[in-house]
């Protein structure tokens, strides 16, 4: 699914199979039922779960967060700490120079709940509307 906006073109992918290069603690992790890159995954994920297409949504609002914040999220923190922290439900923190309406983007892309996230198509509207508000 594509939409154009001023030269841009927004693309949702899967995130399961993903690797950051040069970090060797960042590397896809693996069990027996899934891979996954720690910082970008769902807490349904790890909690093992099943698999939904809203956990690629979460990790979108992580890279969402990545482009608000200009930073890589969770850099330099050990995995049990990352898995403890998306696990209790605690999230980054969104920067205040972020405009509000692409903050609730984030932050319903990170409901801890599958249920309580976009899905694709209305994840397209809150983006257009953000774009507007511009």
């Amino acid at each position: 699914m594509e939409r154009a906006y001023q030269g841009y073109t927004v693309k949702v992918c899967d995130f399961g199979l993903a690797r950051t290069r040069n970090e060797t603690t960042r590397q896809t992790k693996s069990n027996h039922t899934y891979a996954y890159t720690l910082p970008w995954t769902a807490p349904e994920i790890l909690r093992l779960e099943e698999y939904l297409d809203k956990s690629d949504i979460y990790s979108l609002g992580i890279i969402f967060w990545e482009l608000a914040s200009r930073t890589i999220p969770y850099y330099d923190r050990q995995d049990d700490v990352i898995r403890a922290f998306v696990l209790a439900g605690d999230r980054l923190k969104i920067p205040k120079s972020a405009p509000s309406s692409f903050c609730d983007v984030i932050n319903k892309c990170w409901a801890q709940q599958p249920n309580d996230r976009p899905n694709s198509s209305d994840l397209i509207e809150m983006i257009e509307r953000c774009i507007q508000a511009q």
